[in-house]
């Protein structure tokens, strides 16, 4: 793997959108989210945020992507998985003649054009590798829906620590998995409730 020389982002939002069916897919609805956010400054180093949400059948995408486009920080870089378009919905569309319609990173750039969107596309042999050597505990192939919302923190910061060990020098990427392990080991003696 070749290092490439760039500095992780000031700010880099991690998002991960849980569905109960493809994106793509008649009726599917967004049932969870999670935002990682990871924000650098020269004077208190790195600082770990995270916002999961849950949804009922109830929310619409329009309200819960719009909720998402209020909590991403002003000029952030968002990283989300690339969606992948089925062929036969390519089919169906063209057939019909019309355009397809946007995808969820579509609607949320058109609603924050002040906001840097990467798609990335991680195969799930990677997520799996990142997975096991940090220890989270990803929701594996086939989990319901309630398994994959309750996970969609543990996605959001897996799909990060890809991003970090894929695009940036070897210091960098220390340096904030480090910092990022300290805070996550905080976080779970938080949750332990003393």
């Amino acid at each position: 793997m070749a290092d490439i020389l760039r500095r992780h982002p000031q700010i880099l939002c991690s998002l991960a959108i849980i569905r109960d069916r493809s994106e793509f897919a008649s009726r599917s609805a967004i049932r969870s989210t999670a935002i990682f956010t990871v924000t650098r400054s020269r004077r208190a180093g790195a600082r770990f945020a995270l916002d999961h949400r849950a949804f009922d059948g109830r929310a619409t995408r329009a309200e819960i992507l719009s909720g998402i486009a209020e909590r991403l920080p002003f000029g952030a870089t968002v990283i989300a998985h690339a969606s992948r378009t089925p062929q036969h919905y390519f089919r169906h569309a063209f057939a019909a003649g019309g355009p397809l319609p946007p995808a969820d990173l579509q609607l949320l750039q058109r609603e924050r054009r002040d906001l840097d969107f990467l798609p990335l596309e991680c195969a799930n042999l990677a997520m799996e590798e990142i997975a096991a050597a940090y220890r989270i505990e990803r929701a594996g192939p086939g989990s319901n829906i309630l398994s994959r919302s309750h996970r969609a923190p543990d996605e959001a910061q897996c799909l990060w620590l890809a991003f970090l060990w894929s695009q940036f020098p070897p210091h960098e990427r220390t340096s904030l998995s480090t910092a990022w392990e300290a805070w996550r080991a905080i976080e779970r003696a938080r949750s332990v409730g003393f």
